[in-house]
């Protein structure tokens, strides 16, 4: 079993998991998270500590963690990463992972394997001295948090994280407490038209066309947005992240599909998005017909106070390593909006840079993953319950000991 975070860390970069994001047509061999599991299976069992697996309902594609149990008495901490990750397009030397200049570079060296190394590793270092452990103690890698968040789903609706008392994410954040982030409203809209032959325009009707004037009004509709201003989330955005249209180049397109990415403040419901651009678009005398999709993802800001008990404890333990004690917000999503809205009080904090992830230049930072290792651990042997953070949800024994298959969900496996 390796404990050497870097060398850990190389390791799930060389595996690749990438996120087919609903497409059939790519690689099988370099999509889905069931070899970075099996790898994390092998890590927990080597480090002697109880297995834990979350089927989604996507088969294949489980959560997979460990966890150090210390009874009904005790606090639940949830440290949780994804195991997912971003494609490598015409760049596979991304899966080779390379270390340069203190750095460690490849696809999820921030987003999200830097923080899932560390976290591994404080997981068993923390297993060879039980003693000091003061919580029952989950890690868990995390499917499909880059397309439709299946396994922090079934992170919040299964055992033995159902209810958990605390929740850490391991997203990019430099090693700083981000207690706030935008909400996220995603959703699709389509244009129609007219096909015809393309050497007489004149008797169709372009959706594209119909669809340019659409995009620039969104384009002017961001304006609006900024007017949108929730201290200290900032602003809202939006943003046309892909445009579909037309079949081929001498046909008049009759349809043009975009798809919509909205940043949300708490002044706004994420689900009421599509209905404040329709009104606007109204307004802006658009008189053809535009159809929008169902919402493809809807989640609310969170803003958790700093005064929380998990804040404060947070910050003074970054305040004795060194770092910045002072909690910050982000725009990105990410799982702690479901864990959030599931009843697990959740931030952020992990290494690496939101600035580099997706980018062909990945890296996280050696010290930064080095730092984490140390962080996790600390959380891992203090004592939530004394520090104010107050327990919710108290499974007795039975349930930490027994399989929680016969729902077909998720189980448990004891080390033997």
């Amino acid at each position: 079993m390796k404990t050497d975070v870097i060398a850990l860390c190389k390791d799930l970069i060389a595996i690749p998991s990438i996120n087919p994001m609903g497409r059939d047509d790519l690689d099988p061999t370099l999509t889905g998270e069931a070899r970075v599991n099996d790898y994390i299976r092998h890590f927990v069992k080597a480090a002697g500590v109880d297995i834990v697996v979350q089927r989604t309902d996507v088969p294949g594609r489980e959560n997979v963690g460990g966890m150090i149990v210390k009874g009904s008495r005790f606090p639940t901490l949830v440290l949780q990463c994804h195991t997912d990750t971003l494609g490598v397009g015409d760049h596979p030397s991304l899966l080779k992972p390379a270390v340069c200049k203190g750095r460690l570079y490849g696809r999820g060296a921030t987003d999200d394997k830097g923080g899932l190394a560390a976290m591994l590793v404080a997981l068993a270092e923390a297993a060879l001295h039980p003693a000091r452990v003061r919580n029952n103690v989950i890690v868990l890698g995390v499917s499909d948090e880059e397309y439709k968040g299946k396994g922090s789903l079934a992170l919040v609706a299964q055992p033995p994280t159902k209810g958990a008392d605390f929740g850490l994410v391991g997203e990019p954040t430099e090693c700083r407490i981000v207690n706030g982030f935008k909400g996220v409203a995603r959703w699709d809209l389509v244009t129609t038209g007219r096909s015809v032959h393309s050497s007489m325009p004149q008797k169709g009707v372009s959706a594209i066309y119909r669809m340019a004037r659409l995009v620039s009004l969104i384009e002017d509709y961001q304006r609006e947005l900024a007017k949108i201003e929730d201290p200290p989330l900032g602003c809202e955005t939006i943003s046309v992240g892909r445009i579909v249209g037309g079949t081929a180049v001498n046909v008049v397109p009759d349809s043009c599909t975009i798809e919509i990415d909205q940043r949300i403040t708490r002044k706004t419901r994420a689900a009421d998005a599509p209905k404040r651009l329709a009104a606007y678009l109204r307004k802006r005398g658009m008189r053809f017909p535009v159809i929008p999709s169902a919402m493809k993802d809807v989640e609310d800001a969170v803003l958790i106070a700093a005064s929380h008990p998990g804040i404060s404890l947070l910050g003074r333990m970054c305040l004795a390593q060194g770092l910045n004690p002072r909690p910050c917000q982000v725009a990105y999503g990410s799982d702690a909006f479901r864990m959030n809205r599931g009843g697990i009080p959740t931030v952020l904090w992990g290494p690496g840079s939101i600035k580099v992830a997706h980018s062909n230049d990945e890296y996280v930072e050696i010290r930064q993953l080095e730092q984490a290792v140390i962080f996790y651990l600390e959380l891992m042997q203090t004592d939530l319950q004394k520090a104010g953070v107050r327990m919710k949800y108290s499974p007795g024994s039975k349930n930490w000991a027994r399989s929680h298959t016969a729902n077909g969900k998720s189980s448990i496996r004891r080390r033997q």
